[in-house]
């Protein structure tokens, strides 16, 4: 006589599941705010868009950056948090994304199905997350409206640890 089998997760369910379960695991911890660099509050990437910007383009006004990678599930999760809170922040806080480590067609095949409702900056050969110590993926990085890093972290936020956070780094802007 046969045993009934129990009920399983259909396979996307279980892939999600595990990535949930890993996060923590796959974003290694990254630097306290007093060990970036100025490079922080000072780069300038090109962006998809065309032309080059950074955080200055926004100078009094909060600035998250999130640095990410397609290739990276962490991210994927940490960027839906983002796409969540960007209709609610976007007037308030500054938002963008730098690409670490991979080319340009790769990113735009990746936005292509994904679009983020804000900047993508491109840092093709890692040498601005080298600069500034990231080790993981996603890290983000705000910065205040004089420019000064008020977080920077690697690992995936909730939508109310990083409205927390910019609270704390000056935004008026409640979410």
């Amino acid at each position: 006589m046969k045993r009934p089998m129990p009920p399983s997760l259909p396979l996307p369910a279980m892939l999600l599941l595990a990535a949930l379960l890993l996060l923590p695991l796959l974003a290694c911890a990254g630097a306290p705010p007093e060990a970036a660099s100025p490079a922080a509050a000072s780069f300038r990437l090109t962006s998809l868009e065309g032309g080059e910007v950074g955080p200055a383009d926004y100078a009094g006004k909060v600035v998250l950056v999130d640095f990410w990678a397609t290739w990276c599930v962490p991210c994927h999760a940490q960027a839906e948090v983002l796409k969540g809170l960007y209709p609610q922040l976007g007037d308030a806080v500054a938002f963008l994304a730098v690409d670490v480590g991979e080319e340009e067609g790769q990113v735009r095949g990746f936005l292509a199905d994904r679009p983020f409702p804000y900047p993508v900056l491109l840092d093709p050969e890692s040498e601005l997350a080298d600069s500034l110590g990231i080790n993981g993926l996603p890290t983000l990085l705000i910065l205040d409206a004089d420019g000064q890093v008020r977080y920077f972290d690697a690992g995936v936020l909730s939508e109310k640890e990083i409205c927390s956070e910019l609270a704390a780094a000056g935004s008026t802007t409640t979410c």
